[in-house]
């Protein structure tokens, strides 16, 4: 079936897009093993049309561009030898069933929660950068009772979790294979809570259709530079050490922390 001029014109505008954000996401899943979405879902949400849409459109969006991202990213962190299976496997069920909640929840949540949301992650994960990592013992929580929020923070803030798994994981494990492992946690993760939300919804699909086609041009984009980008900042990640690669990761999320409070700042201006 041939588009039309319009829907052309969308797709190729979701097509720039989604090689912009595929882009920066890629690099920030290289480096710090989060899956995008702390980029995806404020960028999607400025540079998207809102009319006709709502949060829960911006969020699904990003945990399917966070499958492309995270796809790429954990393949790349995988032959590095950076992923370590036995934390996978307590991180996975709880994160999958907290996400899938998650993400369904969006429906009903003010864009300016998820945003504040977002912003507070961001600068939480920027202290904890800051700080030397601690052993595990009483100052980390079990890690597959501390699963299920993570998954259901995750799901509601459309990211894969890396600013929370990846900060947990540091207290068990060194942080290049923390943010391996949790590479691999948000995109399995991801996959699971959208393919579950899909088939137990069926709004979803009324809500994916306002934008079909900038929606399909985006994830187009995202498949197309993730792997370039991804892989390239995971083996840059694999050249620092220790110290650089915490003060790095504490700039990056202080910096992100920064953009979301400005887009809420304006939100809320512009009400």
């Amino acid at each position: 079936m041939l588009l039309s001029g319009v829907e052309s014109e969308l797709l190729l505008y979701g097509l720039l897009l989604g090689l912009f954000a595929g882009a920066l996401a890629g690099s920030l899943a290289g480096l710090a093993g989060v899956g995008g979405g702390l980029i995806y879902t404020p960028l999607f949400y400025a540079l998207l049309p809102t009319e006709g849409s709502t949060m829960a459109l911006f969020v699904f969006t990003s945990m399917v561009a966070i499958t492309i991202t995270g796809l790429f990213s954990t393949r790349a962190h995988y032959r590095l030898g950076h992923i370590h299976h036995t934390m996978l496997y307590l991180l996975l069920p709880g994160l999958i069933c907290g996400a899938a909640l998650g993400l369904w929840g969006t429906l009903h949540i003010p864009a300016v929660v998820i945003l504040l949301g977002l912003a507070t992650i961001e600068a939480w994960v920027a202290f904890d950068y800051g700080k030397k990592t601690v052993s595990a013992s009483k100052a980390s929580p079990p890690l597959p009772l501390a699963s299920l929020p993570i998954g259901y923070l995750s799901g509601s803030f459309g990211i894969a979790g890396g600013t929370m798994i990846v900060p947990l994981l540091r207290r068990h494990i060194a942080l290049r294979l923390a943010v391996g492992t949790s590479a691999a946690c948000g995109f399995i993760m991801a996959v699971a809570a959208t393919s579950l939300n899909l088939l137990f919804d069926s709004s979803w699909y009324e809500l994916l259709q306002t934008q079909w086609p900038r929606l399909t041009g985006i994830w187009l984009g995202v498949a197309l530079i993730t792997p370039w980008s991804s892989n390239y900042a995971a083996h840059y990640h694999a050249e620092l050490n220790e110290n650089q690669l915490h003060s790095l990761l504490r700039f990056v999320f202080m910096a992100l922390a920064a953009g979301v409070l400005l887009s809420v700042a304006w939100l809320m201006y512009t009400a």
